[in-house]
């Protein structure tokens, strides 16, 4: 029964990311701007008149608390009323009539007229006063609709109202009154949703555009280098102009650098691979030769003979590991293995290996080796790199068949 492989979900790509992240920071972009300006925008503003309403009620109070020049008290009380759009209004308890108050500052109403404040009833004002009493803090804050209606959509107007009750600077009960009027702002929301489908059409616009822009900037560098990466394997790269920005420019260096990698990696394969397979041919050529000469000569089967059969082989075996172990030389992490020993010893005992050379093929192997030449170096290696120079040089000799091995310390070894 064919096994089935479950297929990989195939990710979309880059432009399309780009283009669905604008999209949703946009649609969240407009949600919240729709949020606070239909929803949120009458709260908000009635708190933020509650909060001019209590500054300005403090404010007074401070005023009241430390003046005692009526003139400038009034003065700033204009100030004030004009600046924050309130109405205020300070009065003081009778100390013929207590429970009865009059005004403290503008008597005549001047500058008054049209104040909610002053047109209260006597009634109207006890009762304000009452609920600061009541709130245990000398202070209320009053909230209520009133009678006036929008001839647009018949949405009733409202006010706030702060009483506060304090001693004046000469110690006297007084009650600072501030008023403020919020306006009915249903017209402002049905303008500001209008405006809510001009702002999206033009943060639509914005998205598309910008996804346009970001394409070409960051994601077309990141598509041409994608493309042109897709031959690394077999070592190839062709580099891609990028000057949008670092990363881009970074990762096109490092994937060049990698195809050459990849190149000097291949080219040093394909050398060792020709090194190992020229080595290989010497341990076999002495395992033939030796082989045939004792198949054609039987008294040459000496235990000599059988040793440097069994000495190639191992050689042998030693060249096929070098030759599966590439990764070693890919990632260079061939370690010498150094030691001392006598160089001339070791040649002695790789010539023997060609012997065989002499009594089949006639070749003449003289040597001038000194004594003793202590080296510190490879063994392996160095009996590697000898018999590859005994190889080439049977190969190229030609009819002279002599081969000079000769040894020479210097006066730096």
């Amino acid at each position: 029964m064919k096994k089935l492989t479950p297929k990989t979900k195939k990710n979309i790509s880059l432009r399309w990311k780009i283009g669905l992240y604008l999209s949703v920071f946009s649609f969240v972009l407009v949600a919240i701007v729709f949020i606070f300006q239909a929803i949120l925008l009458e709260p908000m503003y009635e708190a933020s008149k509650k909060r001019t309403v209590e500054n300005v009620s403090n404010a007074v109070v401070n005023v009241v608390k430390e003046e005692d020049d009526v003139d400038d008290i009034e003065q700033y009380i204009n100030i004030v009323q004009e600046t924050n759009e309130t109405c205020i209004r300070v009065l003081r308890e009778s100390n013929i009539f207590p429970g009865t108050y009059e005004d403290t500052y503008f008597e005549s109403n001047n500058g008054n007229l049209g104040c909610r404040l002053y047109k209260m009833s006597s009634n109207e004002i006890l009762t304000q006063i009452a609920n600061a009493e009541n709130s245990g803090k000398g202070e209320a804050m009053v909230v209520q609709d009133t009678n006036l209606i929008t001839p647009t959509n018949g949405e009733r107007f409202r006010n706030i109202t702060s009483t506060r009750i304090i001693n004046d600077h000469d110690g006297n009960k007084s009650i600072v009154m501030v008023y403020s009027n919020i306006t009915p702002i249903s017209t402002t929301k049905k303008t500001l949703s209008m405006q809510m489908w001009y702002i999206s059409a033009i943060i639509l616009v914005a998205v598309l555009v910008l996804t346009y822009i970001m394409y070409r900037t960051i994601a077309r560098p990141l598509i041409l280098i994608n493309q042109s990466a897709k031959s690394l394997p077999e070592g190839k790269y062709e580099r891609i102009t990028v000057q949008n920005y670092r990363e881009a420019e970074e990762l096109n260096d490092t994937l060049l650098t990698a195809a050459e990698d990849i190149q000097k990696a291949d080219k040093a394969k394909r050398d060792l691979i020709a090194n190992v397979s020229h080595d290989l041919r010497t341990p076999l050529t002495m395992i033939s030769g030796y082989g045939e000469m004792m198949k054609d000569l039987p008294e040459e089967k000496t235990d000599e003979n059988i040793q440097v059969i069994i000495d190639e082989s191992k050689r042998l075996t030693a060249l096929v590991n070098d030759l599966l172990d590439l990764s070693k030389l890919q990632e260079e992490k061939i370690q010498l293995e150094k030691e001392n020993f006598d160089l001339t010893k070791v040649l002695y005992t790789q010539l023997q290996k060609y012997d065989v050379y002499h009594m089949q093929e006639g070749f003449v192997i003289d040597t001038e080796l000194t004594d003793e030449a202590i080296i510190n170096a490879d063994m392996k290696r160095i009996e590697q790199v000898f018999n590859n120079f005994m190889t080439n040089v049977i190969n190229y000799s030609g009819d002279k068949k002599h081969i000079i091995v000769r040894e020479t310390k210097t006066d730096d070894t």
